[in-house]
């Protein structure tokens, strides 16, 4: 089992963060259900979020994590000094790009928020500008803290990329409480650039223990050319990944506005709750691949890819089944106080019901299309998410008119779908895991099926608790028996005292 060395070290490291900071991410959207509901200023800050967002979170979520961190660790084999200097150049265009953007989106507010919402209010678009006025201010911060807390993955070390959300959650808690209370809404902007500038003094610290800042030989500096030339060469492909997922997003808050102002928000409610496991599953288990297998190829690596891609299935598609036909009373069980009415509900439960329903899909897509990353396999992972995005984006533009809310959470599971089958053709895993596949499949099915008829049959909130005696039902068998299922758990199993024993 050395391949799941992860259980026990940088892996248990990003779960233990990314744990904390999903439950005060569930505490905070529960406080912003109370307080404003999907009323305007809730649709304007989910408008100004995504104004802000937008340029810098790809760039930094997937390029600069999936450009950088793999050249970063086969420069250190070849050169601390050059990798070094790497950060450097990195850290200087990151600084070019985010004086760019902080100007266009400060100066431009109230047109990026048109262009995001244009069916959205007048009210809900000007507070929406002004918010984003003082978010923009926070990109340096972000981008440069999150290049700094790539690079500690390179050393095994994954606090910061673990506790970021943390800290920015815990600001987004404060500003929203000091927005209520205040009655000023310029703090739900305020604090979150006050969190992004400690967690940047944070990194710079952090790094600084780690390794020098600077190379060392003055003769380094002679390869600088190449080096960018390296950075740029393996970045440029990857720029296609966050402008295709970006404009994904760009189309949904589009079609969320023309839908109406109140379904912005509730879209991001229903994220919440699909987001979770890809942050707690998929996200630290990319990062990991990454930075133990990055640049790397042969036997070892695409075995670990494999069984991780294995394992995420069984603990994703039960769960996407569970909720999907469960999703009104989880929202109601989440969200439904204070503000958050019955139409709140409807909205938020009709986004989430199909969106969830394609979690298995894009939980296991994310991870791996960070493993065609970690091969340097850009340009597949580039063409893929441009096929997926393209269909989702049909899907928003050409069925709201006739499915409503309900054609948001359409458009993501397919684009996790495509995304899915895609990766397991390109990477060989289509056949390697046809036998789990096809267990996977009747066990969704058999879960599908019994959980519908209990969900009929009995009302809140008991239907959840039969929604999880038939999903135990029908995995712990499949986990338990030989087979397919078993195989894949079994790193799991070996990590759990209760099932330690049936491994």
């Amino acid at each position: 089992m050395k391949l799941f060395g992860w259980l026990k070290h940088g892996y248990v490291s990003l779960l233990l963060g990314n744990l904390s900071s999903k439950f005060l991410g569930i505490l905070r959207e529960g406080l912003f259900a109370a307080w404003f509901g999907t009323g305007d200023v809730a649709a304007a800050y989910r408008i100004a979020q995504t104004g802000y967002l937008l340029p810098t979170h790809g760039f930094i979520g997937d390029s600069l994590s999936a450009g950088l961190l793999p050249l970063y660790r086969r420069l250190q084999s070849e050169s601390q000094d050059a990798a070094r200097l790497l950060v450097l150049i990195a850290g200087l265009y990151g600084l070019i790009f985010s004086f760019i953007v902080t100007v266009a989106i400060y100066y431009y507010s109230y047109e990026f928020a048109h262009v995001l919402a244009p069916g959205a209010n007048a009210v809900a678009k000007d507070i929406a500008s002004n918010l984003l006025k003082v978010m923009a201010l926070s990109t340096p911060f972000y981008v440069l803290s999150g290049m700094l807390s790539y690079l500690e993955a390179a050393y095994g070390k994954y606090g910061a990329i673990a506790w970021r959300p943390m800290i920015l959650n815990i600001g987004s808690v404060a500003g929203a409480a000091m927005a209520v209370y205040l009655k000023a809404d310029h703090w739900l902007a305020t604090t979150l650039v006050i969190s992004h500038i400690l967690f940047f003094l944070r990194t710079v610290f952090e790094i600084r223990g780690l390794d020098k800042l600077t190379p060392q030989s003055r003769g380094i500096w002679r390869e600088a050319g190449k080096i960018s030339a390296r950075f740029l060469g393996n970045m440029v492909p990857l720029l296609g990944l966050p402008l295709i997922g970006q404009s994904n997003l760009v189309v949904e808050r589009i079609v969320s506005s023309w839908l109406g102002t109140h379904i912005i928000p509730s879209v991001d409610y229903a994220k919440t709750i699909v987001d979770t496991g890809t942050q707690l599953l998929a996200v630290p288990l990319g990062i990991v691949t990454m930075a133990t297998h990055g640049g790397m190829a042969g036997e070892e690596a695409r075995a670990f890819s494999r069984r991780t891609a294995g394992l995420l299935m069984i603990l994703s598609f039960p769960a996407s089944v569970l909720i999907a036909l469960n999703a009104e009373p989880i929202v109601t069980l989440i969200f439904a106080r204070g503000r958050f009415d019955e139409t709140a509900i409807a909205s938020t439960s009709a986004v989430l019901a199909l969106m969830v329903a394609g979690l298995g899909f894009s939980l296991t897509s994310y991870y791996l299309i960070k493993v065609l990353n970690a091969q340097l396999r850009n340009i597949e992972s580039l063409i893929i998410t441009v096929i997926a995005a393209a269909i989702n984006m049909a899907i928003n533009l050409g069925l709201w008119p006739y499915l409503g809310p309900q054609t948001i959470g359409l458009g993501a599971a397919g684009y996790g779908f495509v995304i899915f089958v895609l990766c397991l053709v390109r990477l060989g895993f289509a056949f390697e895991l046809r036998k789990l596949i096809a267990a996977v499949s009747v066990g969704v099915i058999a879960q599908a099926l019994l959980t519908v008829i209990a969900v009929r049959l009995i009302g809140f909130p008991f239907q959840l608790i039969a929604s999880f005696f038939i999903a135990a039902m029908i995995w712990l068998p499949l986990v338990l028996i030989r087979g397919p299922v078993r195989d894949a758990a079994g790193p799991l199993m070996t990590k759990l005292p209760v099932l330690r024993r049936f491994a």
